[in-house]
């Protein structure tokens, strides 16, 4: 008797596991979702969603993209025609296709010009008759100062101001001052949003030199893993002149 219920569950096991198999052959499933994690404001980039679907056996293929918390879709593709709203229209190259598959040849966003607003959360939500898969990856579409601008300037006999500014920044930048290799201390940072981009200064007041002094300038965006830096060498002096020579960057 308890052998006959061990093969009757066996069998049931068996059963359930072929028919999810069965499901999951008979959906669709998304593969991989290539979404770059920082990419150049400007550089043209794309975003790909591959999935895997038997037209053979499943009916009603539709692909859609969501962008952070949207309930609308910026876009979507149903085989013969695509639809965008949003933030996106005007900004696809809806030529583009990523493959020869008339199954999955529009399914990509070719974005032409990106900005700094396409920063954020892309969802590809793939769906037919039989069921769904999403997945969910996030772009950073980061911009690099405009100038990066390093002065010096006597405030009186006894104090050196120290000036940096940028202009133009995408996500919000830090900024720091150095005098040889260490940070000067007291410096006062400040950053404002204009346009969505932000703008940040650096100063800092230090006693007159009365030698000549290497001084930096480090802007750094650490969500884009971007730092440059200027450097300039201070010579004491009646007008208090600086000579710039170099500006690094990676």
């Amino acid at each position: 008797m308890h052998v006959g219920n061990s093969v009757h569950w066996t069998k049931w096991t068996v059963s359930i596991l072929v028919f999810v198999i069965l499901d999951v052959t008979l959906g669709v499933r998304i593969n991989k979702l290539q979404v770059p994690e920082v990419t150049h404001i400007g550089n043209p980039v794309v975003l790909d969603c591959d999935y895997s679907w038997e037209e053979t056996k499943d009916e009603g293929l539709v692909v859609k993209w969501y962008f952070n918390e949207e309930k609308i879709p910026v876009y979507q593709w149903i085989f013969s025609y695509n639809l965008l709203s949003g933030i996106l229209k005007g900004r696809l190259n809806l030529e583009y296709s990523v493959s020869q598959d008339k199954n999955s040849k529009h399914r990509a966003l070719h974005i032409t010009k990106p900005g700094p607003d396409l920063s954020g959360d892309y969802t590809c939500l793939v769906s037919s008759f039989n069921n769904e898969d999403r997945r969910t990856k996030s772009m950073l579409v980061f911009v690099p100062e405009k100038n990066l601008d390093l002065r010096q300037q006597r405030i009186d006999e006894e104090i050196l101001q120290v000036l940096c500014s940028a202009e133009g920044v995408f996500p919000k930048p830090d900024m720091s001052l150095l005098m040889g290799s260490s940070e000067v201390n007291g410096s006062l940072v400040t950053v404002e949003e204009r346009d969505g981009l932000f703008d940040i200064k650096a100063r800092a007041n230090i006693p007159a030199l009365v030698s000549p002094e290497e001084f930096s300038c480090e802007l750094r965006i650490p969500k884009a893993n971007y730092t440059v830096r200027k450097e300039a060498v201070y010579y004491p002096g009646a007008y208090g002149t600086a000579l710039i020579f170099l500006l690094k960057g990676q």
